[in-house]
């Protein structure tokens, strides 16, 4: 069975996860993933990152990797388990997850989009990929060492709050004919 945790909210949280890669159309970078999962006020950036590394581990997803991004859709051993599972979430809360992803998706299928990457490193340290993307060509991507999970969040909110500002500057600089 699923990882069977003695904290049934994080094996929910995980049902969760393997629901929403099963019901996407392609493969989902933790991004995506992260978005879908806005609206579960108790589920973070790294929730997500533990749980996807757990269900890989487990080979209920597979991990795909191209051109340095990495995304992530649902093993045959995963749907399999997945449709064991689902009878056990009440049917409530089944149509409700189902309401929340449909509602997010659009969110996750925009062309241009403005997002960071925490990658955990060791217990606190992290790098951090900010990048700005027009459909799937990126514009700007940038990757960063944060010595605190703090730090980390810090450059994550940043980013998203003064991208274009940032970005702008890069680009006048490195532009220049001059030294700087």
């Amino acid at each position: 069975m699923i990882i069977l945790a003695n904290n049934v909210e994080i094996f929910d949280k995980k049902i969760i996860v393997l629901y929403i890669l099963s019901n996407s159309a392609k493969p989902l970078d933790i991004t995506q993933i992260v978005k879908l999962c806005e609206e579960f006020d108790d589920i973070t950036y790294f929730d997500i990152c533990g749980y996807i590394d757990e269900l890989k581990n487990n080979n209920y997803i597979k991990e795909i990797i191209e051109d340095n991004n990495y995304t992530y859709e649902v093993t045959e051993n995963g749907e399999n388990v997945l449709n064991e599972l689902l009878e056990l979430i009440p049917g409530l809360n089944l149509h409700n997850l189902k309401k929340i992803i449909d509602k997010n998706m659009s969110d996750v299928k925009k062309d241009y989009s403005v997002d960071t990457v925490i990658i955990p490193i060791k217990a606190d340290e992290f790098k951090v990929s900010c990048y700005i993307k027009d459909g799937i060509e990126e514009l700007i991507n940038i990757t960063m060492y944060a010595g605190t999970k703090e730090q980390a969040k810090n450059i994550s909110k940043n980013w998203s709050n003064n991208s274009e500002e940032i970005y702008t500057k890069i680009l006048e600089y490195m532009t220049k004919d001059d030294e700087i």
